[in-house]
């Protein structure tokens, strides 16, 4: 207890206040430190937490895999535009920002390498089967920037094309776990502002470079609509 501020409970309120979460989620947050499973409710429910894990995993590595070609030749074209855009290195990695190269199987072949197959690369929105039963990357020649949410889960992605193709800006379809109507962008940051309200802008790149001038309190919806999520 703080005699000065009048907070106080055990651990999953420290969770919930600290990092801003449900009860819920920081009960799931807790037991995933100490290796706990959260008992589930239903055979369904437990099907839908492996499922939601696995993509959550296979995210996290996409992550890091087009983090990591932001500085190889394949990425230099991405790396110019946040150049351009004046967004520092250190916003650059706070938000993840990554590069998909200009190929039709590089994040494919890289996931293979990670024991992920193609079922799942499509089933997380990372890949599109085609016509002639094939499968290529959905993203490619792109600024990538991963959605996380509250909990510090990758989510999803949002990108921009760096050429004149269309469309200028791709977000991950909905999936089991990617929910664009009830998504804002930047909100595992600006959860933790200290500022009194929030700045609702249109464009993921608006949120970084606000992040960067100081105002941790903006967010953005994924797309132009507001919805009632």
């Amino acid at each position: 207890h703080c005699f000065g501020c009048g907070k106080g409970g055990g651990a999953v309120r420290f969770v919930m206040e600290v990092d801003s979460l449900s009860f819920p989620d920081a009960v799931r947050k807790l037991a995933a430190q100490v290796g706990m499973q959260v008992p589930e409710e239903s055979p369904g429910d437990s099907r839908w937490r492996e499922k939601r894990r696995h993509i959550l995993e296979l995210n996290k590595e996409a992550a890091r895999y087009y983090r990591s070609m932001l500085s190889q030749p394949e990425g230099a074209a991405v790396a110019d535009y946040i150049r351009k855009r004046c967004i520092s290195a250190k916003f650059s990695a706070r938000f993840g920002l990554g590069a998909a190269p200009d190929a039709w199987d590089c994040l494919i072949r890289a996931m293979r390498e990670q024991g992920y197959d193609k079922a799942s690369l499509i089933e997380a929105g990372l890949a599109v089967a085609g016509k002639g039963g094939g499968v290529y990357d959905k993203y490619r020649n792109r600024l990538m920037l991963p959605v996380i949410d509250v909990r510090g889960d990758v989510i999803g992605f949002t990108s921009r094309v760096m050429d004149d193709s269309t469309p200028k800006y791709l977000n991950t379809p909905e999936t089991a776990i990617f929910k664009k109507r009830s998504i804002l962008y930047g909100l595992n940051y600006a959860k933790k502002t200290r500022r009194p309200n929030f700045i609702l802008v249109e464009g993921n790149i608006d949120v970084i470079t606000l992040h960067q001038a100081g105002f941790d309190n903006t967010v953005a919806t994924m797309g132009t609509a507001l919805t009632e999520e």
